[in-house]
């Protein structure tokens, strides 16, 4: 059995590769078109909601607007 050792920096580089991922996972959740989103030992699942024509006009006026 092998044993794992890691330094400070060591352990520094993989809470901020940890914390890195949760902060990506939630910003792409909260971008995305799911309206509820479920997770059960390991399993996502996402209930999409179709964007409705008002809400795309809203997206597109808003990209408009910061070019």
């Amino acid at each position: 059995m092998s044993c794992v050792s890691l330094t400070e920096t060591g352990l520094l580089a993989l809470c901020g590769m940890i914390i890195g991922f949760v902060i990506s996972f939630c910003k792409t959740a909260e971008q995305s078109r799911c309206k509820n989103i479920k997770l059960c030992w390991g399993i996502i699942d996402c209930e999409r909601q179709p964007l409705s024509g008002e809400t795309i006009l809203e997206m597109t006026e808003s990209q408009n607007n910061h070019d």
